[in-house]
């Protein structure tokens, strides 16, 4: 006989630390700590590149994806969403 899956499910972030919960069914949940600035804790906002061959700069390649204009030099966030693990 099969256990219904009914109530909360819930997990711990492992990057941030943060506890998620998830109604069930769900075994699964995406933190959202990676849009948040590590140093200042403001939210990031979507780096779009400029993809022109004269201003394109190396360091700043497509694998960014988050900036905060809150630091000088502006802060280039390569952080990618983490997925928790619920149970």
């Amino acid at each position: 006989m099969v256990a219904a899956k009914i109530g909360f499910a819930e997990g711990i972030c492992p990057k941030c630390g943060r506890t998620l919960r998830r109604r069930r069914p769900s075994n699964l949940a995406v933190c959202d700590c990676y849009e948040y600035c590590p140093l200042c804790g403001a939210k990031m906002t979507p780096y779009t590149p400029d993809l022109t061959p004269t201003t394109y700069e190396s360091e700043k390649g497509l694998d960014i994806l988050y900036i905060c204009y809150n630091h000088s030099p502006l802060y280039y966030s390569k952080q990618r969403p983490v997925e928790v693990q619920l149970s």
